[in-house]
């Protein structure tokens, strides 16, 4: 019985610790913490794993591989969902150049089942590392169309287990939407969904048609 017990509670501990933890302070501090000098440059930027970001990793592209993320936008969208349909694509792009540099690129989809795997990202880890990957977009005026919106959040471990992503609002309606990464396998371009929409459970309107691995 006792086993069982501190079995639980390293369960419960390494959940609120995990994808949960990210609701706290410190994940939204470090979004912009991570590059004191001013935000992050594709010369050089900071991407996280290990869940909670406790594993930090310095990236460096090349000339070639940020023009091959410009290369994403060579034709300029006409509208906002052109924009989005272009950000899915050239954050898959960042995400796969990041993780061939720092071995984050076996990260599966979900967390906890994976929670052992070495370099596994959780939600909070996808939030910073998306956020970042948006930064460096807006900053060299790629992305036009939406700015950067806040965290969302959902679950509370009774219903379904705690999750967060980014957001990126529209520009000329307003309307939030997700840009959610941790649903799919390392590279994969993320799900982006109006904030209203992504509160509902997964299986009714992601694109693999299947919850996450929990």
């Amino acid at each position: 019985m006792m086993l069982r017990r501190v079995v639980f509670l390293v369960f419960a501990v390494t959940i609120l610790t995990g994808c949960a933890g990210g609701r706290d302070q410190p994940i939204a501090e470090r979004i912009y913490t991570l590059h004191p000098e001013g935000g992050p440059t594709p010369e050089s930027f900071v991407i996280c794993s290990g869940h909670g970001c406790r594993d930090r990793h310095t990236v460096s592209l090349s000339p070639g591989q940020w023009q091959s993320v410009k290369a994403v936008f060579a034709t300029p969208p006409a509208n906002a969902a052109e924009e989005r349909e272009l950000i899915r694509v050239a954050v898959s792009r960042l995400e796969r150049l990041a993780g061939a540099a720092t071995g984050t690129d076996a990260d599966l989809a979900g967390t906890y089942s994976n929670m052992w795997m070495q370099r596994q990202l959780d939600c909070a880890d996808e939030t910073v590392n998306t956020t970042t990957y948006i930064r460096l977009l807006m900053a060299d005026r790629l992305v036009t169309k939406h700015r950067l919106g806040g965290r969302l959040h959902k679950g509370n471990i009774i219903d379904y287990l705690p999750h967060m992503a980014p957001s990126i609002i529209d520009q000329e309606t307003g309307t939030q939407w997700a840009v959610d990464s941790w649903y799919l396998d390392h590279g994969e371009p993320p799900e982006i969904v109006t904030a209203q929409v992504w509160h509902t459970d997964y299986e009714t309107w992601g694109s693999t048609g299947k919850p996450a691995r929990p």
